[in-house]
């Protein structure tokens, strides 16, 4: 699949070459369905386009054939996926697609969770059972890392489903000689804090037909670091007790007056009895690799206008980490160094 431009405008090329067709591949998450997908052409036609989805369990193989400047649309469907694949005999069949349509149908949620919500355990109490289907208002970019802890469990299927096949999920091992550890999993339970490295990226994602089943985030301890959940927004202290991870990976404690972390998330707490922070970030310890996460101190800011977080955390435009990071201003991102 190949992108050309032709003075002003855009297109996608599907060539036929031997055994190896040019193919488009188009997938919703199985708790949502394709109602139908329109195609149009520029100066040239769609030549021996055939669509291949499945409809109420068997596989359907639709023939396009359009004409330049036209339109083609493949409707009914109801399915999660469709493949649009050039089957001509010979390398100069081909076809040219100017615009893909999509429409969907995403199933009825029982809930929106809201990482900015008020009073965001009441909600889930309400939801508490088996057959739910919800909606987390908030947004992932592909190989980014983020923080995460959810009121139901998370399978394997779901995972890659709708955050894709190569997604990362990390758990808590503990806190041992200076460093935290962490371990790829392939599932979480309800309630756990963990990370989460997806391989799409995701805007509100759908989770459907699952258990809510805890109304509590819970805390893993791992000696003198705990990793602690949460469902709703909280304020963190200030002092080096508790730490946050940017979403590019940098670890960071939070300023005085930038203290609030949004929901559904983990963060790192001081473990009862131990001493306060120190002027030294533990590193950390990701699937047998050290330093996966870079660990940074949190500087003082140059100038007074508010910025965030890739995880949602107020910060302000200046700041800057001992290894660098990114940053959120007026809906723009900021690569930040200490040069």
């Amino acid at each position: 699949m190949i992108c050309y431009h032709e003075g002003e405008n855009t297109y996608l090329r599907l060539d036929k070459w031997y055994n190896n067709p040019g193919q488009i591949n188009i997938s919703v998450p199985n708790s949502a369905l394709i109602n139908s997908v329109t195609l149009g052409t520029n100066g040239y036609k769609i030549a021996n386009l055939n669509a291949k989805y499945t409809y109420n369990g068997k596989e359907k193989d639709e023939e396009i054939s359009v004409k330049a400047n036209k339109t083609a649309t493949v409707s009914t469907i109801n399915s999660d996926n469709i493949s649009f694949i050039e089957t001509g005999g010979k390398s100069g069949d081909k076809s040219y697609i100017t615009s893909i349509t999509l429409t969907y149908t995403r199933p009825k949620l029982d809930a929106t969770l809201d990482e900015k919500g008020e009073n965001v355990e009441s909600t889930i109490s309400e939801i508490v059972g088996e057959n739910k289907t919800l909606a987390l208002n908030r947004t992932f970019n592909p190989s980014q890392l983020y923080t995460m802890c959810l009121p139901f469990d998370l399978s394997k299927d779901m995972i890659t489903e709708i955050f894709g096949n190569e997604t990362k999920v990390y758990l808590y091992d503990g806190y041992k000689n200076g460093e935290l550890s962490f371990s790829i999993v392939k599932e979480v339970k309800a309630g756990m804090p963990f990370l989460m490295r997806p391989e799409y990226y995701v805007e509100q994602p759908t989770f459907a037909d699952v258990t809510v089943r805890s109304t509590t985030a819970q805390t893993v301890c791992g000696g003198e670091w705990d990793l602690c959940g949460t469902f709703g927004s909280l304020e963190l202290a200030a002092d080096g007790t508790q730490l946050f991870l940017i979403a590019d990976g940098t670890l960071a404690k939070p300023k005085a007056d930038s203290r609030p972390m949004r929901g559904f998330r983990c963060y790192l707490k001081k473990a009862a009895g131990t001493v306060n922070g120190s002027a030294q970030l533990p590193s950390v310890t990701i699937d047998g690799e050290t330093n996966a996460i870079k660990t940074a101190e949190y500087a003082a800011p140059t100038s007074a206008t508010t910025a965030y977080s890739l995880s949602g955390m107020k910060l302000n435009a200046g700041c800057k980490t001992a290894n660098g990071g990114i940053m959120i201003i007026n809906g723009k991102k900021f690569i930040t160094t200490n040069r």
